[in-house]
């Protein structure tokens, strides 16, 4: 069936394009009170969940994640650091901060606090949050912010009327309404926040490929972690749990990963009492956080941001794989992986095997063969290879309409985060890596990215604000990057020690 023919235009001053914790953050930096000028914009988020964060809380949900892994001071409410400290403490639930295991001293703000501190004088804002807490604070904070919800997923962008338009002219996002794919609808922005994540696949073992495929003798022995979110099939514990042992018995695991879903599945399947192989790249390492702790302090974040930024593009694009690549485990859940496996008549074992890529795979209808080895059920937790954001056609729409520059696949975003000079067109979250850094995804990233653009967007949001001469603007403003006025496009290219340091690889 064709799609019908748009309805009637909503109009606003602002449409996010999402439904994370960077497009709410977006959302609070935007329309949040502060305390000098009334807000008089208007904003619409376009996003396939119900709420906020909806797919992210399924993420949590399936792998029974319980602790986010980012510190307490960063969250979405993007202007207040303390805020979701503040929240626990009204709430009597401070005990949902847990210290987190950094054996480094660390800052993560100036502004400290004696309530902020727990009954051992530890800052609470360096503390991990459990999932419920940051939850119900995420809702409070959307509950309390003005904005037009619209369900659906945002397709396409236009010029409003159609024309070739020129810098400052408003645009038109056209959307399927969820539940109704086939009924288009538009809504028009002066502004327009792209604040989706990253695009991409499932990233499959080639050898293990073949085996999902429903015409494989392995279809329903071989699962990979991504499944259980976009296809609904519960938490990992009660997939490895039908998926294993049918007859009741103790049955024989693969699990293939590095990261936080490999460790889950595998003390899942050993704690079931499963015999359990946990194979990996490399060795497991283990981090308090989810980056590098310098991108968290305060007395060094500035710094890395400034080296990561002396890099070209191409160089930035690889420090930003080599930050984030592989996974990490929780201190916790290493330290029982490691018990279990030591123990005497262990059925737990952790293999290092660079050859993953390379496995021989076999399988019949009673199992998988791996490297000669039988297996009852073999678990992918091996994450998503990001593609190229013009794979989507809601960026291509973007890049082609804007003459949009990307480099590797990314908007090459300015230091405002405009994608295009001139254009109030802005790019969030890890999409926006090649100026926000390796912590651009990170919940950090989302507090800094909508600081940047609120800024940009202050005289549309706000009542009282007159705009300054647009000639005379900078290229990067001062509120975006402190350092840009050091910088004019033909920096060398940082040494190889300087390199390691914006990796976060010595503090």
């Amino acid at each position: 069936m064709a799609p019908q023919a748009p309805r009637a235009v909503l109009r606003c001053s602002v449409v996010i394009v999402g439904g994370g914790p960077h497009a709410l953050a977006a959302l609070a930096a935007l329309v949040g009170g502060d305390g000098k000028s009334p807000v008089r914009g208007t904003v619409a988020v376009i996003d396939p969940g119900s709420h906020f964060l909806d797919a992210w809380y399924g993420r949590f949900r399936a792998l029974e994640i319980d602790r986010l892994r980012s510190p307490a001071y960063v969250h979405p409410s993007a202007f207040e650091p303390t805020a979701l400290v503040e929240f626990a403490i009204r709430e009597g639930r401070t005990a949902e901060l847990e210290a987190a295991p950094v054996a480094v001293q660390w800052m993560p703000t100036t502004d400290h606090r004696p309530e902020h501190a727990d009954s051992s004088g530890a800052s609470l804002l360096k503390a991990l949050p459990s999932s419920a807490l940051f939850r119900d604070f995420c809702a409070s904070l959307e509950a309390e912010l003005p904005h037009k919800w619209l369900r659906g997923t945002a397709t396409r962008v236009a010029r409003a009327g159609g024309g070739g338009g020129g810098g400052g002219s408003s645009f038109r996002v056209q959307y399927s309404a969820a539940g109704e794919p086939h009924e288009l609808r538009e809504v028009e922005a002066a502004a327009l926040i792209l604040a989706t994540g990253p695009v991409g696949a499932w990233s499959i073992p080639p050898p293990f490929a073949p085996l999902l495929s429903a015409a494989s003798s392995a279809c329903g022995r071989v699962l990979h972690s991504e499944q259980l979110l976009t296809q609904g099939r519960g938490t990992l514990r009660e997939e490895v749990a039908r998926r294993s042992g049918g007859d009741g018995g103790p049955a024989s695991v693969l699990v293939i990963g590095g990261g936080i879903s490999a460790a889950q599945a595998a003390l899942t399947a050993s704690r079931a009492g499963h015999r359990v192989v946990l194979r990996s790249r490399r060795p497991l390492q283990s981090r308090p956080f989810d980056i590098a702790v310098g991108w968290l302090d305060v007395r060094h974040a500035d710094r890395l941001r400034f080296e990561y930024l002396c890099l070209p593009p191409t160089r930035r694009l690889q420090a930003i794989r080599d930050a984030t690549a592989g996974g990490s485990v929780p201190a916790p859940y290493l330290e029982e992986l490691q018990r279990l496996a030591a123990s005497p008549g262990s059925s737990l074992r952790i293999e290092v095997d660079e050859a993953v890529d390379r496995s021989v795979c076999t399988s019949t209808a009673d199992s998988v063969q791996v490297n000669g080895e039988d297996f009852d059920l073999v678990v992918l937790c091996t994450g998503v290879a990001p593609e190229p954001l013009t794979s989507s056609a809601l960026f291509r729409s973007v890049e082609e309409l804007l003459g949009a520059p990307t480099v590797g696949g990314l908007p090459r975003v300015d230091s405002s985060l405009r994608w295009s000079r001139g254009e109030d067109v802005f790019v969030l979250g890890a999409n926006a890596g090649l100026e926000l850094g390796p912590g651009g995804g990170n919940l950090v990233g989302g507090m800094r990215g909508a600081r940047v653009v609120s800024n940009e967007l202050h005289v549309l949001m706000r009542e009282g604000v007159c705009a300054p001469p647009r000639s005379g603007w900078p290229d990067r403003t001062a509120f975006a990057n402190k350092y840009a006025a050091l910088l004019d496009g033909r920096e060398p290219e940082v040494a190889d020690d300087k390199y390691s340091f914006v990796l976060g690889r010595r503090l």
